[in-house]
């Protein structure tokens, strides 16, 4: 269940990494590590970071009798993988499983640090709840940024402090465009979806196209279908892997106009 943050006043600067600005956090010796990111000002077309919620001793909403909501978004996280392992990404999770341990249970502030490093084409934070029905879209409710404001001619340099309560403000934009293309594939699937807005942790802290994907049960005549259905599930799963092959394709910057032979 989404749950927004408490108002933190100390704002965080951050260093550039490969030209984008990174949080600056203490090692930990249970926080996975991403592969080597791509060429600055590049994204990684085929790689997505999936962030099952909760985990560890954090369980989350309380979905039903035995039902955790840190157990949902890990089976959602699995299925979610292998759909879209079958259409040739590569996906980095900040959990694999839920163990008991607290001290392999990665903060917000580390999962939106894994993902910061990956320039990932898309960042799927996973959500649950008994609370409405089918699927809700979350973008983060920041204000985009202005490039023309943020840049300063006469004094460039490869580092840039960035605000760690708004990174998220310079992808807003294609965050929308993200959920746009989710909506209309879960519509497609037949699946009811609505979108909104919404203030959280890691959502507002990741610096790549991100939502946060939240799952309902399924209204029908005759009962709704649990969140804990496997196959409500995996057409959640595979209607979300097509939008993100579609996502995919509007995020490759246009080719150059040919040149013509004089």
């Amino acid at each position: 269940m989404l749950v927004a943050p408490a108002t933190i006043a100390l704002t965080i600067a951050a260093w550039a990494l490969l030209g984008r600005a990174q949080p600056q956090h203490p090692p930990n010796p249970a926080t996975p590590q991403p592969p080597a990111a791509p060429a600055i000002g590049q994204m990684n077309l085929n790689l997505v970071v999936l962030d099952p919620a909760h985990g560890g001793p954090d369980a989350g909403a309380i979905l039903g009798s035995n039902v955790l909501e840190k157990d949902i978004t890990m089976a959602m996280a699995v299925r979610l993988r292998a759909a879209l392992g079958a259409a040739g990404f590569t996906v980095i999770a900040t959990r694999d499983a839920n163990s008991s341990d607290p001290l392999t249970q990665l903060s917000t502030d580390q999962r939106a640090a894994i993902a910061n490093r990956t320039h990932a084409v898309a960042c799927i934070v996973l959500h649950a709840t008994n609370t409405g029905s089918g699927v809700h879209i979350y973008t983060s409710a920041l204000s985009p940024s202005d490039p023309a404001e943020e840049a300063d001619v006469d004094f460039p340099s490869p580092f840039a402090p960035v605000p760690w309560e708004s990174a998220q403000a310079e992808s807003v934009q294609q965050s929308l465009r993200l959920a746009d293309d989710m909506r209309t594939a879960l519509a497609a699937g037949n699946l009811p979806v609505a979108v909104g807005k919404a203030s959280l942790r890691p959502l507002d802290n990741l610096m790549c196209p991100a939502v946060a994907v939240e799952l309902a049960p399924l209204a029908a005549t005759g009962g709704a279908t649990p969140v804990t259905d496997a196959g409500y599930q995996q057409r959640v799963a595979v209607a979300l892997a097509a939008a993100l092959q579609a996502w995919r394709a509007h995020a490759v910057p246009p080719a150059p106009p040919a040149q013509v032979p004089q």
